[in-house]
């Protein structure tokens, strides 16, 4: 029978079933009985030093001058004018291989190309190459089945290189009178029907021939193919020389799934790692027994590589060579260091009367973290951080983060996958609702201070949901840029004094707050990537709903929706290495009701809001609406977009406590348009403030959307 590789397909490891050299796509039949092809015979008695004739069925030296007296002139010319050709670069019959080449190869969709064929010959474009495997080369060739007569010729080139010239005469077999697939169980009936429509429509003793072969080989594994079953082809052809075709079909399954530990060289260890192997497969979606896809494949790697455990993470199948159609699935990790500890220290600096940079202090500040990602030997992590900006006072601006996170709380059984992650925090932010308005006019700033825990809870309910659920408890406090309690807002006199008639900061009298709530996160994320561009949709719901436990016992409901959708207008350039061109398009909308505190109001305006405008300048409200368009093209390597944004206080600045937004003298809606380019994680962006009618350049980190 005719033999034939599996097709390659990215991200996975075919393991070849047949003779070296057969591509993807090709296939034929048996070559029947009779005496080896002369080539093997000259190929094999060769000794060293003697030449390789420049055809593969050429006679030796001693047969030629048994040939028959009456043969051309023309004929004997044309093999003096060949011999010197052939002549090998060194006595012992070695050259160097500077061109491959082939002719009467046929051309067309699914027949193996030049490059197809030629990958895994011995004889490879600059290197040096023997007669031995010249004739091991033509051999292989000859095998598939493919051709009806296989040459070669070695031509010299400058250089004292050689070009290697295979001869291909396409092999005829009988019409095709039966045709049957054989190892397609999940193939449709539909496919196999529709073409045997197309080999019938074949004019009438058609021979079976390559070209048929192709045909039959691009409908079948093109639809294996387009559904990511990369381990799924014919594997050869049978009944050539009676008429009655069988292709048989491999199909390749998951049978057993691994879990390897490499060491820093990326070399498998013995020793199992600290995470336990269980835990790693329940991320991998690929299941034994049904077919091995790429999409499985390309899922599980960012799964296990999520988890956050391993540096380096390779998903290798591999077929069975007894049976290729069973499939050994080994999903290959680095471990991380368990713990790591890291100090980054800094120093601020400030401009002296001279406008010269200066120390503002010798002591420096920073961060401190550790981290330990397996607690237990169960994945569970535990990340700590503190941050000051003097590391001898710490306790004047200290923040620190504790967190403890604990993922399938219920067992490896829980489809759900719950994870519970606990959060002991305090943090000091600039709060957006007690600052400038349009007129840029100068307001004391008013800092927020937070301190509390968070308990939550998430489940996995699909590859692209998640939902979750969880309970805060915090006490949050304002204050002014010395760190004195801050009870209201204020701004500054035409004297330089700070007047503090402004809105109220928090919901108790004195600038401090405490208050109790549960979060509610609902998320449906099916976005991917493809050549680099965001394609797919997101969701997003949040809710926080206050228990009536604190300050003034607030109760209140504030509630988040964001709906975005990115869209292809293009193909992908894969010649030019970008990705498609699409467009961005967004909404967001909220509301509360209750005893909201104004720290906590909906912010109008900034670089994830409505771009030209800094954070709250154009709103702090209670109910919002924002749209926003984005197109995105791939220019020389890099993205370029435009964009216009609009958001609309709905008219409920007024009810949020004190109304800070009329304070500020803030507009209550606006929109912007403009463009940029992304450097990576940074966004560069010149934008027009349609209120003012005046144009900004940005820098930002991180994506919009």
């Amino acid at each position: 029978p005719c033999r034939s590789s599996p097709p390659s397909s990215p991200g996975a490891a075919v393991v070849a079933t047949a003779t070296a050299g057969v591509p993807a796509g090709g296939g034929g039949g048996g070559g029947g009985g009779g005496l080896p092809h002369e080539i093997f015979a000259v190929a094999e008695d060769q000794d060293e030093g003697e030449e390789i004739g420049d055809e593969a069925d050429a006679d030796s030296d001693d047969e030629s001058e048994d040939e028959s007296e009456d043969e051309s002139e023309d004929e004997e010319e044309e093999e003096e004018e060949a011999r010197p050709s052939a002549k090998p670069a060194a006595a012992d019959g070695t050259f160097t291989c500077g061109e491959l080449e082939a002719q009467g190869l046929p051309v067309g969709e699914g027949i193996p190309t030049q490059a197809d064929l030629f990958a895994g010959l011995h004889c490879q474009p600059g290197f040096v190459c023997s007669r031995k495997e010249l004739a091991q080369d033509i051999k292989a060739l000859y095998a598939s089945g493919l051709f009806e007569r296989v040459n070669a010729r070695v031509v010299p080139l400058k250089k004292n290189k050689f070009k290697v010239v295979f001869d291909f005469a396409e092999k005829f077999y009988p019409p095709m009178r039966n045709f049957e697939v054989e190892g397609a169980r999940v193939l449709p009936r539909k496919v196999l029907a529709d073409l045997k429509k197309k080999l019938a429509a074949l004019p009438n003793e058609t021979p079976f021939t390559m070209r048929t072969m192709a045909l039959i080989k691009t409908s079948i594994e093109g639809w294996y193919q387009s559904r990511g079953y990369g381990l799924c082809y014919i594997s050869h052809f049978s009944g050539m020389g009676t008429g009655s075709i069988t292709a048989h079909v491999i199909e390749g399954r998951a049978n057993k799934i691994n879990v390897v530990w490499m060491n820093d060289e990326g070399q498998p260890e013995k020793t199992p790692g600290k995470v336990d192997a269980k835990f790693i497969l329940k991320h991998c979606p690929v299941e034994r027994g049904r077919l091995y896809n790429l999409a499985d494949g390309r899922k599980t790697l960012q799964n296990v590589f999520a988890l956050d455990l391993f540096d380096n993470v390779q998903i290798l199948p591999r077929q069975n060579e007894r049976n290729p159609g069973q499939v050994e699935v080994d999903v290959m990790v680095k471990e991380k260091p368990m713990q790591t500890a890291d100090v980054e220290a800094e120093w601020g600096l400030a401009a002296d009367e001279k406008n010269r940079p200066t120390l503002v202090s010798l002591v420096p500040g920073g961060t401190i973290t550790y981290e330990n990602r397996n607690l237990g030997g169960r994945a569970a992590t535990v990340a700590a951080s503190i941050n000051t900006k003097s590391f001898l006072a710490p306790s004047d601006d200290i923040s620190y983060r504790l967190m403890y996170q604990k993922p399938f709380i219920w067992g490896l059984s829980d489809e759900n996958r719950t994870k519970l992650q606990a959060t002991v925090f305090n943090a000091r932010k600039l709060c957006g609702v007690f600052t400038p308005g349009p007129d840029g006019e100068e307001v004391p700033p008013v800092w927020v201070d937070r301190a509390g825990a968070r308990v939550q809870l998430t489940q996995q309910f699909t590859r692209g949901s998640r939902g979750s659920l969880g309970l805060v408890a915090q006490e949050v406090g304002t204050r002014d840029e010395t760190g004195a309690p801050c009870a209201r807002g204020g701004r500054v006199s035409p004297m330089g004094a700070v007047v503090a008639d402004g809105p109220p900061t928090t919901l108790g009298a004195a600038g401090r707050d405490r208050l109790a709530y549960a979060q509610a996160a609902l998320v449906r994320d099916t976005t991917y990537l493809r050549d680099g561009a965001t394609l797919g949709a997101r969701d997003v719901l949040t809710v926080d709903q206050g228990l009536g436990i604190g300050t003034g016992f607030p109760f209140f409901n504030r509630a988040t929706a964001a709906c975005t959708r990115f869209l292809g207008l293009t193909r992908p350039w894969p010649r030019a290495r970008l990705g498609p061109a699409s467009l961005v398009l967004h909404g967001r909308a909220g509301a509360a009701l209750g005893d909201l505190p104004a720290y906590d109001a909906f912010l109008l305006g900034g670089p994830y809001s409505v771009r030209g405008y800094n954070v709250g300048e154009l709103a702090a409200c209670r109910r919002f609406a924002e749209a926003a368009a984005e197109l995105r093209l791939p220019v020389l390597g890099r993205t370029l977009y435009a964009f216009a944004e609009a958001g609309s206080d709905l008219g409920s600045s007024k009810e949020v406590r004190g109304n800070p937004s009329a304070y500020f003298r803030r507009a209550g809606r606006g929109s912007s348009l403009g463009g940029g380019v992304k450097l990576g994680a940074l966004r560069v962006e010149g934008v027009r403030d349609n209120n003012a009618g005046r144009w900004h350049v940005l820098l930002h980190y991180g994506e919009r959307f």
